[in-house]
């Protein structure tokens, strides 16, 4: 399957799962973001696509588009050659208004939206935040919550997969086999939508 992961707000952590799919689960990435360093850390399994081009071409089967912070036709083309659209948000009042405004663009492609809030503290602000959703687009958006983890930046520092983190062994394998399992979850549930 092929996922978009986009969010207009910044710093929500789209590269930062876009980074574990691709290296913990085989993906392919695609990289339209001109700040982005997925492409550097990833070479040999990330492309990137630059500002100027107008067209993606259709990508190999199991290709994770990252999209930027930004809003142009490129996003069209890549949520038509996508199975389901991940949308990371922090759920803070600064991140909702621009985390609707990229909602309500993509709703209309019709294609299923999982929503990820990242760095999750308090379950009252994930309600509160999926009750904005909900309100806005007049239907359900399912959630998946990251907490607040140490271990998922530092796999990405460390550009490796969490879950090879996880293989070193002592008390560093121990801290990172909770985020491991995390992203193991978050790669059941995107293959959920596989037969949707």
């Amino acid at each position: 399957m092929n996922i978009t992961i986009v969010n207009f707000k910044g710093g929500v952590g789209k590269s930062m799962i876009a980074h574990q799919l691709i290296s913990g689960f085989g993906f392919n990435g695609c990289e339209i973001d001109p700040y982005g360093s997925l492409s550097d850390r990833l070479p040999d399994r990330v492309e990137r696509i630059d500002i100027q081009q107008k067209s993606i071409e259709r990508p190999k089967k199991e290709t994770i588009f990252d999209f930027g912070g930004f809003d142009d036709i490129k996003l069209d083309q890549a949520i038509s050659y996508s199975d389901l659209i991940i949308i990371p948000f922090i759920p803070t009042l600064e991140t909702i208004q621009g985390t609707v405004d990229t909602l309500v663009r993509v709703a209309s492609a019709n294609k299923p939206i999982l929503m990820v809030p990242n760095m999750s503290q308090k379950e009252n602000d994930i309600n509160d935040a999926k009750f904005v959703f909900e309100d806005t687009l007049g239907f359900e958006v399912e959630m998946f919550p990251i907490p607040m983890s140490v271990a998922l930046q530092t796999a990405i520092n460390e550009n490796r997969a969490v879950d090879e983190l996880t293989k070193q062994g002592g008390i560093k394998a121990y801290a990172y086999k909770k985020s491991s399992k995390l992203m193991d979850d978050l790669h059941r549930k995107i293959r959920e939508y596989e037969s949707v």
